[in-house]
């Protein structure tokens, strides 16, 4: 008896429910639902506007067609001025600030230093891009005449640098790649060529020996990781290269389900209709309000070299805030829609799609 009041409560429960409307949301409901509040109050506060504006007067069919076809004939000319403006421009640079280490060789002869230096490709740091300039800085400031005098060689010096073999590689022997003069105004090794042929391969990690005529170990411009490894600055500038943007558009989408959590491009799709805006928005119907969210840890797709090295003092620190992912790219959008004085306009938005996140 018991059992049959409970199925009756049950029951009457459900009933209630499916009356009232009410069916249930799935966790993430309310959080999409606060997004889209968002995403209206921003559109109405850029089109100067408190509310949906009351419409006294509708278009009819065929007007809602002209317009419509007027929007798409918008939005093809807008496009083909970007894709021009965007064939014309240079692709963009960026600066990655790879930190090699640096392993001291004991076999140098006397008079002399010879170091193994070991860089790793970053996530950032893929095949496609093209190497514009890689250095690699050796000291901090230029040589005094006091500092030439206690290297107790002969000055000016020079510096070979060798390729050396993958690890597991039995064959073959260092190939040497140049040699350069050092002087007392000598700051960085132009290891441009040796970066570009790596930056192309499969290979993960570069693996070069410097050989110096002289002992410079005092004056290394080094830094020490939290290991106790030594380690100098490679700064390499990379620019993609032309056409390949539309490949990396197509990327993001799968670079966020692998990026665990650090800074990629998400989306929500927007339903005009779904939000109650039909009757008012005319074109587009829908749209994918895109955003930047994630972590950004130390050399993940930093924005600039300042980026990079606060996100290396917030290793050594949290008092100094990490970067934040935000925006670096944007795409327009054009929305046909009433105004408040119940006229049907265009409005462009020039900041509304991001393309594209990164780390500042």
């Amino acid at each position: 008896m018991q059992s049959s009041v409970q199925d009756f409560r049950y029951a009457a429960t459900c009933l209630l429910l499916l009356l009232s409307g009410v069916e249930p949301r799935p966790p993430a409901w309310a959080e999409n639902r606060r997004q889209l509040e968002t995403i209206q109050r921003g559109i109405l506060d850029r089109l100067g506007l408190q509310e949906p504006p009351v419409l006294r007067q509708r278009l009819d069919q065929d007007g809602v067609r002209r317009a419509r076809q007027l929007y798409r004939e918008k939005l093809s000319q807008l496009r083909g001025n970007r894709s021009r403006e965007e064939s014309q421009a240079a692709p963009p640079r960026t600066l990655h600030l790879l930190t090699p280490k640096l392993e001291r060789r004991t076999e140098a002869s006397a008079g002399s230093s010879c170091y193994n230096l070991v860089v790793s490709r970053t996530e950032a740091f893929h095949q496609e891009l093209s190497v514009m300039r890689a250095e690699l800085r050796l000291f901090e400031k230029s040589l005094s005449t006091q500092d030439v005098s206690r290297l107790n060689a002969s000055w000016p010096s020079r510096v070979e640098i060798y390729q050396l073999l993958e690890p597991g590689q039995r064959d073959g022997h260092p190939k040497l790649l140049h040699s350069y003069a050092l002087d007392a105004t000598t700051l960085s090794l132009d290891l441009g060529a040796a970066v570009r042929h790596w930056a192309a391969s499969t290979q993960q990690r570069l693996h070069l020996q410097l050989v110096f005529a002289a002992d410079i170990s005092a004056f290394l411009a080094t830094n020490r990781t939290s290991q106790g490894a030594e380690t100098l600055n490679l700064e390499v500038e990379t620019q993609e290269p032309l056409g390949s943007r539309p490949r990396k558009a197509r990327a993001l989408e799968e670079e966020c389900r692998k990026s665990d959590g650090k800074c990629c491009l998400k989306s929500l799709k927007v339903s005009f209709q779904d939000i109650g805006w039909s009757d008012w928005v005319i074109a587009p119907n829908s749209y994918y309000m895109k955003f930047c969210e994630g972590s950004c840890p130390h050399n993940y797709k930093p924005a600039s070299m300042h980026a990079q090295i606060k996100a290396r003092m917030h290793t050594l620190s949290k008092e100094t805030p990490a970067p934040c992912c935000v925006p670096a790219g944007y795409d327009p959008m054009v929305l046909m829609h009433y105004s408040s004085d119940g006229r049907l306009v265009s409005t462009l938005f020039e900041d509304m799609i991001v393309t594209k996140c990164h780390c500042a």
